[in-house]
């Protein structure tokens, strides 16, 4: 290799270092440095000694390097090394993106834009968290530090509008605020802050690669390249977020999380406005922290499964307060090559949760695959099915959606959740029963083309059925068992 040439290669590598994302990344470049620095100051040392080359062709002859100028590149990277662990930057991650979405919703009878827009009727907004409504059209930025105090790593990530705590708490534009902290070793960690909920395929595989866990607008290799909605056990048995601490161990293949925390609260405290007194004060629907437990097995680079589970007392979609949940899943992940498949499977069961004022009792599995079919194009299909007849139906992630029955008092002409799909449905239909509520069906297409590493445009069409007629449609005011829905989505990352 000719002298100059290697230092040219030196000056070269300089902004490498500023764009370093872990401890690892860093010291791996300024060992590379390093050994490049040794190379050359060796063939100074070598040129000094050699006897003088006869010359060569004009255009091949190899000037000499001056001492002095090699001096001058060491003494700038190793600056340019103290400054950046000076100024914060080492072990800095930060990264963002936004994806502006155009959805079609037959029911509704709606085409609109989505983007940035609410989960819940805020202001007389009238929106309310559902499958075309869930976790795309949304910005945000993600900031990840590792510190040097032995491994601790801070997350912040923010999404306005759509962030895990605005569906909770309006006004929150914070995704994730945590902090992992090594206890004993790097491999014995605390959790503490607002962390997204981790059970299922989906934030896992989002997760695993270090990304925003609920947005639908990743770009990695071989994740996130699916659906712009998400998996119906996501969206209706799945909790969004947590505020707590935990403890996350880490032995060989096997990751274990035990979290203690708020339920899809950022806190449970009395409701000051309802005290009077000599009265008892209204609290918030969840009054005490659930435990939640994580365990995921990931021995091949090629595949890896996890179990999920939540114990505890959590807000009562339709009684209202609070009342005793129990749900365990289990989720598994296959890649090689060109090809991806998850599979999940979820069975849960809350006190006093179903419309009907009973017990809400839910199972059902997700199959998704993909499969790149060029590099710039992958195409993926998914089917899913949620049983949830029991008692009228109901999950803790359901809500009374739907038309009001015209006298002015807010309640439903049926209970049901309307706008997704869950119910006894019409109560006007032959057969009604307000005891049996829809086993749900969805079946999902979609197709990404790469424009390039990080701008891609997305495709799906998605059919919902129902085993009652639970979709309301407003443009004709009248009810039935299915629905379509068709998206365009623009994703960019950086």
């Amino acid at each position: 290799m000719k002298l100059n040439q290697v230092a040219f290669a030196v000056v070269l590598a300089f902004p490498l270092l500023a764009s370093a994302q872990s401890n690892a990344e860093l010291q791996s470049q300024i060992q590379e440095l390093k050994a490049q620095l040794a190379q050359l100051k060796a063939m100074i040392t070598q040129n000094a000694s050699a006897p003088a080359a006869a010359p060569v062709a004009q255009g091949d002859q190899v000037p000499p390097v001056d001492p002095e100028e090699f001096n001058q590149v060491k003494v700038k990277v190793d600056s340019m090394i103290d400054q950046q662990s000076v100024a914060g930057f080492k072990g800095l991650r930060i990264s963002g993106g936004f994806d502006p979405v155009y959805m079609v919703n037959r029911a509704k009878d709606t085409s609109s834009f989505a983007f940035l827009n609410n989960f819940s009727n805020v202001n007389g907004s009238g929106e309310a968290y559902s499958y075309d409504n869930s976790y795309f059209g949304l910005a945000y930025l993600d900031v990840q530090k590792e510190m040097d105090d032995g491994g601790t790593k801070f997350r912040l990530t923010l999404a306005p509008s759509k962030s895990a705590g605005s569906g909770y708490n309006w006004g929150n534009i914070v995704h994730e605020a945590s902090a992992s902290i090594p206890l004993t070793d790097s491999q014995t960690r605390l959790m503490v802050g607002q962390m997204p909920d981790v059970s299922g395929y989906e934030p896992y595989l989002n997760t695993f690669v270090g990304a925003n866990s609920l947005s639908s607008n990743l770009l990695y290799p071989g994740y996130g390249e699916y659906f712009i909605t998400k998996n119906m056990l996501f969206d209706f048995t799945a909790a969004t977020m947590y505020t707590g601490i935990g403890l996350d161990i880490t032995r060989g293949p096997w990751e274990t999380k035990l979290i203690l925390a708020n339920f899809n609260s950022a806190r449970n405290d009395v409701n000051i406005s309802s005290c009077v007194a000599g009265t008892p004060c209204a609290t918030r629907p969840s009054t005490s922290p659930t435990l939640i437990y994580n365990l995921t097995y990931a021995q091949d680079e090629f595949w890896g499964f996890e179990f999920t589970g939540y114990e505890g007392r959590v807000t009562n979609a339709v009684a209202g307060g609070a009342s005793r949940l129990d749900q365990f899943e289990i989720d598994g992940n296959y890649t090689r090559g060109n090809f991806n498949g998850n599979l999940q499977a979820t069975i849960g069961r809350q006190a006093d949760a179903a419309f009907n004022g009973g017990d809400a009792q839910w199972w059902g599995v997700s199959a998704l695959a993909s499969q790149r079919v060029t590099p710039k194009l992958t195409l993926a299909a998914r089917a899913d099915y949620l049983n949830n007849q029991k008692n009228g139906g109901g999950t803790f992630n359901l809500a009374s959606n739907g038309p009001n029955d015209g006298t002015g008092t807010g309640t439903l002409a049926a209970v049901g959740d309307f706008v997704n799909g869950f119910g006894a449905g019409d109560p006007s239909a032959p057969g009604y029963d307000p005891n049996v509520g829809a086993n749900r069906y969805s079946l999902s297409f979609a197709a990404t083309y790469r424009l390039t590493t990080n701008v891609a445009l997305r495709a799906e069409y998605r059919h919902d059925h129902a085993t009652t007629p639970a979709f309301y449609y407003y443009g004709d005011q009248t009810y039935r068992n299915n629905n379509d829905t068709f998206g365009l989505q623009a994703i960019v990352n950086f």
